[in-house]
């Protein structure tokens, strides 16, 4: 009895002791996480910048690192990603570009925002044949336009930066002169064609030659004149300058293209029913992630609103896109323009790996690359995170750089044949964008071989 008692005391002890015991439980990825916490830790460049990492795993569907990764910072260009899946989600495959009606002899049209319209970027004719060959008398309308021509928190002397054309409700010729330089003794304005369109010759002020002049033509900040000096140069060079935007001079310019008269029309109760398509979403899509074309991404907010609610305010579009198709993000962002050119943005690198999957798993693999840039190949990173020799691209992101922000969101694909999401946001450094990028390409390499 007292044997079969010291038994079954001992038996319940040692499962008692059993029970008790606990053993550490594995962590996924133990040694890749020590690899990338030495790789942040150690780095004289990143110790130099507020940066936040996520690097997310499809197949499990969770974060398999991160460094304040559910912090807010300013994603610059990455904004463009939003921009990509709200268009995506609101526009058809083939934009409009014109709305019209017709009453009697006169046709009544207003724009869409379309950004291709004899925009030397692209190829599409459709609207401009349809205005050059139609037979009625045509008017136009803006009184939809409920925007401003620059975005919120844009900086005022980006006025005459090629990155930042104004924002209108029917774009022509992208809202941009070309200006062409020529070299003989001096450099100067190409005399054949001196700038594109040509309508904007009348504009050009020589003001004669100036060694000491830095510029060879600035616009002026009021109106659309520029300024000409020649200058000691060797180098044959295109300026980019935006025009300012005003009605009369749109309507000018419509009519000089058009060859024929373009009236205008303050207040109407017509509802511009009918539509003409032409220019393909995926070119402005490709343009505009590839390019980093500011001016294609504001105007795709701008298209959005008009499809949605008749106006234009890209405001209202954001306000839309954050509330339909943006919902369920670990952390809202906090978007205030289509380019990602106002430090108003914020986003997390969480937030930015989760959208990049859903692009993947609603439009595909090979769709979805097609408009990111590749790494050694194609747009933005065409220089940048070049796979070795002989290897396809194992990197597709998008960049995004203001002064003391550099960005870079998109995949990786690794060794092992894994395809990860990344999102990296460095913020408030001093260093050279080169420097991050450089050391970003390290962090690229390191997890392509370790996972």
């Amino acid at each position: 009895m007292r044997s079969s008692l010291t038994i079954a005391v001992t038996l319940s002890v040692l499962f008692t002791i059993t029970a008790c015991k606990t053993t550490e439980p594995m962590v996924p990825h133990a040694e890749e996480i020590r690899e990338l916490d030495l790789l942040f830790e150690e780095s004289a460049i990143f110790s130099q910048s507020i940066t936040g990492f996520a690097l997310y795993d499809p197949e499990s569907g969770t974060l398999i690192y991160d460094r304040d990764a559910d912090r807010f910072f300013t994603p610059a260009s990455n904004t463009k990603i939003l921009t990509l899946y709200a268009s995506l989600k609101a526009l058809p495959d083939t934009l409009p570009s014109i709305r019209y009606q017709v009453r009697n002899d006169t046709l009544y049209f207003r724009g869409t925002g379309d950004p291709a319209f004899l925009n030397p970027e692209f190829d599409f004719t459709e609207a401009y044949q349809f205005l050059k060959n139609r037979p009625e008398m045509l008017v136009y309308y803006d009184g939809h336009f409920k925007d401003d021509h620059f975005g919120a928190g844009w900086s005022w002397d980006w006025y005459p930066a090629p990155y930042a054309p104004e924002k209108s409700p029917f774009p022509i010729y992208g809202n941009m002169m070309r200006l062409q330089a020529q070299q003989v003794a001096l450099v100067m304005l190409n005399e054949e064609e001196p700038v594109k369109p040509r309508f904007f010759e009348r504009y050009i002020k020589n003001t004669g030659w100036d060694g000491a002049q830095l510029e060879l033509v600035k616009r002026d900040y009021q109106s659309n004149e520029i300024f000409y000096v020649p200058k000691s140069d060797t180098v044959r060079q295109e300026r980019n300058i935006p025009f300012k935007y005003e009605r009369d001079l749109f309507l000018e310019m419509l009519s000089d293209t058009l060859g024929r008269e373009v009236g205008y029309i303050n207040d109407t109760d017509i509802d511009f029913s009918e539509t003409v398509y032409g220019t393909t979403a995926d070119s402005l899509y490709k343009r505009m992630m590839q390019i980093s074309d500011n001016f294609v991404a504001e105007q795709l907010m701008l298209m959005i609103s008009d499809m949605q609610f008749g106006t234009m305010n890209s405001e209202e579009a954001i306000v839309y896109a954050l509330s339909n198709y943006l919902g369920g993000l670990p952390q809202q962002p906090r978007w205030s323009d289509g380019s990602g050119l106002t430090r108003y943005n914020l986003v997390t690198p969480h937030s930015m790996v989760v959208l990049l999957e859903r692009l993947m798993g609603e439009y595909g693999e090979e769709r979805t690359l097609s408009w990111f840039p590749a790494g050694g190949v194609s747009g933005t990173i065409s220089g940048s995170y070049r796979a070795p020799a002989g290897e396809p691209p194992y990197v597709y992101a998008k960049t995004g750089t203001l002064r003391n922000n550099t960005a870079l969101s998109g995949y990786v694909y690794t060794d092992s044949g894994k395809r990860l999401n990344f999102s990296i946001i460095n913020n408030n450094y001093v260093l050279s964008n080169h420097a991050l990028r450089i050391e970003m390409g390290r962090l690229l390499e390191l997890i392509k071989q370790i996972y």
